[in-house]
């Protein structure tokens, strides 16, 4: 008997095994085929996770932006001003106002624009903008809203403020003016991760 032979008697392989030992070549492949399935749906599941994660990330990060930004002076002067105007104040009324209204209206109708575009993009959730700045957001284009209506007609500029409006109207929709306040609805709220006890 060659050694071929008995290798082939010994191994099992095909070629090298008699055909009651002999290995599917087949069922092997299928195996393979199968591990290497479950190890991409498994790493496919990894990284929508940690895609999840990431996003969760910088909407957090996002939200603590928004809540920097309402908070210096300018932003809380510019508002001070124009909420303490009555609603729906028309544009010529406001003109009369001066260049110190004006400016603070300037100042808020970006800073509501710019909340609007990465509302709409999804950078920012409209639930957490509709806590923290939904009744403002409202208010302060009933007021504004009459002037940037004049600017969009008299210059030929329909996409001015398009997005202030936009967001004021999607709070509006959502009944932000309608909701029962925070201090009222959540008024038996437990704090699901109190401090430690010492």
């Amino acid at each position: 008997m060659s050694l071929l032979s008995m290798a082939s008697r010994d191994c099992g392989f095909p070629g090298f095994l008699g055909e009651k030992n002999r290995v599917s070549w087949e069922a092997i492949t299928a195996l393979s085929t199968a591990f290497t399935g479950i190890v991409i749906v498994v790493t496919a599941l990894i990284g929508i996770d940690q895609l999840r994660q990431l996003r969760a990330q910088r909407r957090d990060a996002a939200a603590v932006e928004l809540v920097r930004s309402l908070q210096d002076t300018t932003f809380s002067n510019a508002f001070g001003l124009i909420q303490s105007l009555p609603v729906g104040i028309s544009a010529a009324d406001f003109h009369a106002l001066g260049a110190r209204y004006e400016e603070a209206a300037t100042i808020l109708a970006f800073r509501f624009e710019t909340i609007g575009v990465l509302v709409y993009r999804g950078t920012i959730s409209l639930e957490i903008t509709s806590d923290v700045i939904g009744g403002a957001t409202i208010g302060i284009w009933q007021r504004m809203k009459n002037v940037a209506f004049e600017v969009r007609a008299e210059q030929d500029w329909p996409m001015y403020l398009e997005w202030f409006q936009w967001l004021a109207e999607q709070l509006e929709r959502r009944g932000r003016l309608r909701e029962t306040p925070a201090h009222i609805r959540l008024r038996d709220w437990t704090d699901p991760h109190p401090p430690p006890t010492r």
